[in-house]
């Protein structure tokens, strides 16, 4: 073979990687987060500045490349069925058409693809600098075919564009944390805000075995004596049973007219009206609820009306800024660490809090674990209510219960395993 007949050959190849640099280029285009992209050309990084600019420009970006891609890939076909007329006849030309078109699939296509979508940002920096010349050079067709796709986008009406994924405010404000713009507080609160929405009032509320209620017929006595032992400002009442609440009682306003009347109190027309609330229901709905009707306290109902405890405005905000302490709080910390790696932690703490204060990464990955509490999360790992002393493993993790109360998980006792350990299976 000559050098002549080599030629077509050569230049087929030169093509095919061509063809593979346009597919990595649409899907870099395509996939790359805007958001990181502008934070490093904010950075003074050239690079990325020029992404900015085929971002910015995206329709005419996929114009150009699909230009591009075209010429490429008729080239090949042509120069393919060439050379192979004049080394093999036309006879070849048909089994030449087949393994060309698998090569550019394969080598041209799903291949530079498959890579480009797994590291985007990288290859959208490397190729933005390329395609900005192509750009221009095809710029007055690609302009043509950029108007004529626009006017046929105005014909079908889509939803709206999502600039910035959640997954991508998250990994922008990790980052930024790293890097220090952010201090560790200002991160916590940010993805508090964000993670806001997501949570129910049945992960914040005080359950029913903590509630401290009043009987409607208790005696003054024993209501006063329970307000004592109390810290709280207001408390609910009920008649029967706990599940029938009636009303919620002002500490300050029972006193005052208790002094004043005495054992001739009524205790009824001091009650405040109930605000119910189902315990599904997401805390950035309730919060403007009760703030726009004044309520500072709620009782939460299951499916079939029973009580399952309160939730006020102090438990909503809490998700937000943290522990707010009263004067009379006792400080307790929930994750105490003893001897030997193992750590204590009370069941009402969540389970991802946990883990990152463990620095334990899930393998499993399961976003339902992120608002759910370590009490509720040990009980699903047991087939029967648990003793004090039964444990499990969970990749890595050996979690032991360490106090009950009444059927209660109150805490437990987690340690990392050794990883000749870590293959245990979960009981």
């Amino acid at each position: 073979m000559d050098d002549g007949s080599r030629l077509p050959w050569i230049i087929a190849v030169v093509l095919l990687f061509c063809a593979a640099y346009f597919a990595v280029t649409e899907t870099a285009i395509a996939s790359a987060s805007r958001t990181k992209i502008k934070t490093l050309a904010d950075r003074g990084n050239v690079r990325a500045k020029r992404g900015l600019y085929v971002l910015d420009e995206f329709d005419r970006a996929i114009s150009t490349l699909l230009i591009c891609t075209n010429i490429v890939h008729i080239s090949i076909a042509t120069l393919v069925t060439v050379a192979v007329t004049r080394t093999w006849g036309l006879s070849a030309v048909s089994i030449s058409t087949i393994v060309t078109t698998i090569a550019v699939f394969f080598a041209g296509e799903m291949l530079p693809k498959s890579i480009a979508k797994k590291y985007s940002e990288k290859f959208l920096l490397s190729c933005a600098g390329p395609l900005c010349f192509f750009m221009k050079l095809f710029g007055p067709l690609s302009a043509l075919l950029t108007m004529i796709g626009q006017a046929a986008s105005k014909l079908a009406k889509g939803d709206a564009q999502i600039s910035v994924t959640e997954d991508e405010l998250y990994d922008l404000i990790e980052d930024m944390t790293e890097e220090g713009t952010l201090d560790e507080e200002q991160g916590d609160l940010i993805s508090s805000a964000l993670q806001f929405g997501d949570v129910t009032v049945e992960s914040i509320l005080t359950p029913r075995v903590d509630l401290a209620a009043i009987n409607i017929e208790d005696s003054y006595e024993d209501i006063l004596s329970l307000i004592k032992s109390q810290n709280h400002s207001r408390l609910p009442v009920y008649e029967g049973n706990i599940d029938n609440v009636i009303g919620i009682l002002q500490i300050r306003k029972f006193i005052k007219a208790y002094l004043r009347l005495g054992s001739n109190l009524d205790l009824r027309p001091l009650l405040d009206e109930v605000f119910f609330v189902h315990q599904s229901t997401n805390i950035d709905e309730l919060l403007p609820i009760m703030s726009k009707r004044k309520i500072n306290m709620a009782v939460v109902t299951d499916n079939y009306g029973g009580t399952v405890g309160i939730v006020t405005v102090e438990d909503i905000l809490e998700e937000l800024v943290g522990e707010i302490w009263d004067e009379d709080d006792v400080v307790e910390e929930n994750v105490v660490r003893l001897e030997n790696g193992v750590y204590r932690v009370d069941a009402e703490e969540s389970v991802s809090d946990v883990f990152e204060q463990l620095g334990f990464e899930d393998p499993e990955e399961d976003e339902e674990l992120v608002n759910t509490l370590m009490g509720e999360w040990a009980y699903e790992q047991f087939t029967a209510i648990p003793k004090v002393g039964d444990s499990f493993a969970y990749h890595g993790l050996s979690v032991t219960v360490s106090a009950m109360e009444h059927n209660r998980i109150l805490k437990l006792d987690v340690v990392l395993l050794p990883e000749t350990e870590e293959g245990g299976d979960e009981q």
